[in-house]
């Protein structure tokens, strides 16, 4: 017996479940800003130095992919066009980073002094 359904997948649960997600994020969200609220002390240094951390790690990775461009004279380039299949990932891996770190350092500002 095929008991094939007609649906869209997550189309079909957000149409009956919709809060749900909502739910969730506004959750997880309070959560995070109340973390980087009451954020003083060692545990600020310790996540200002994850956030350097991690910032460094991905300029390394952004420098890492681009190496093959830096050795053609080709400075200004952006995108992974230019770059050879291999590096790409890097490349990708290393923006992550970096948005990431970015996006931490911000959070911090939301701590008290």
């Amino acid at each position: 017996m095929d008991t094939q359904r007609e649906s869209n997948g997550w189309q079909t649960f957000l149409e009956h479940w919709w809060f749900l997600p909502v739910a969730v994020v506004a959750f997880l969200s309070s959560q995070l800003l109340s973390f980087f609220m009451r954020l003083t002390g060692t545990r600020w240094i310790w996540c200002y130095g994850i956030g350097l951390v991690v910032a460094g790690v991905g300029v390394a990775l952004i420098f890492y992919a681009k190496i093959p461009l830096y050795r053609q004279r080709r400075f200004f380039t952006f995108g992974t066009s230019a770059l050879p299949e291999s590096r790409r990932a890097f490349y990708r891996w290393g923006y992550r980073c970096v948005i990431f770190a970015i996006a931490l350092l911000l959070c911090l500002l939301l701590s008290r002094p």
